[in-house]
């Protein structure tokens, strides 16, 4: 398998930073909506899609460069830095409004897989780059996020491989949600068969 390291910014098609924080404020919430994505959210390599407030679709057009839809990488780049996940093709909502913590990525699909560069920036390497611009001074933050992000170098493979890899991967992930569920559960039926005999 042969790489070559490549610039980030030859890998994205578009980079956009979360609104300011006086674009989205408390009264903007609603019930029900387009989701706001939190720390919760991205804290995984695919993104969590519960815990969400919520903002009206008027509300999302406006902020439209904030707004991240399957196939998108959403990054945290201050507070819990580092957070690094995708938004599946087969998510929940057609799109989301990232927070003013995170940015969003877009990549070139001929060239980069968006479930394989996750999986890769979850690797120590991967985390070492992407935390190489980090700040060290007051609250953490990724130094000129989409700026630095862009001057990364990526181990570029060819797509066919970064697609079998990240399927193997993925594959794995979901046997591994599966079998904890299983023990969830396995665990609640224990629990109450000993409160019923005890």
């Amino acid at each position: 398998m042969s790489k070559v390291m490549t610039l980030m910014n030859d890998l994205i098609e578009l980079i956009s930073m979360g609104p300011f924080g006086s674009d989205i404020k408390v009264d903007n919430f609603i019930s029900d909506g387009v989701p706001v994505l939190n720390g919760l959210n991205v804290s995984s390599i695919k993104l969590i899609e519960t815990s969400f407030k919520y903002v009206s679709h008027e509300k999302s057009k406006a902020l439209k460069k904030a707004n991240a839809k399957g196939g998108d990488i959403v990054i945290t780049h201050r507070g819990t830095v580092g957070q690094i996940s995708y938004i599946p093709e087969n998510s929940k909502y057609d799109n989301y409004v990232i927070s003013q913590s995170q940015f969003r990525v877009s990549l070139k699909r001929d060239l980069v897989d968006p479930i394989f560069f996750t999986y890769y920036f979850h690797t120590d390497e991967g985390q070492k780059r992407l935390l190489s611009f980090k700040s060290h001074v007051g609250v953490p933050a990724l130094a000129q996020a989409t700026t630095n992000f862009r001057l990364l170098e990526f181990p570029l493979i060819h797509l066919e491989e970064q697609k079998k890899i990240a399927k193997v991967l993925s594959d794995l992930d979901a046997k591994i949600e599966l079998n904890n569920k299983i023990n969830d559960n396995l665990e609640a039926m224990a629990k109450t068969l000993y409160d019923y005999w005890f």
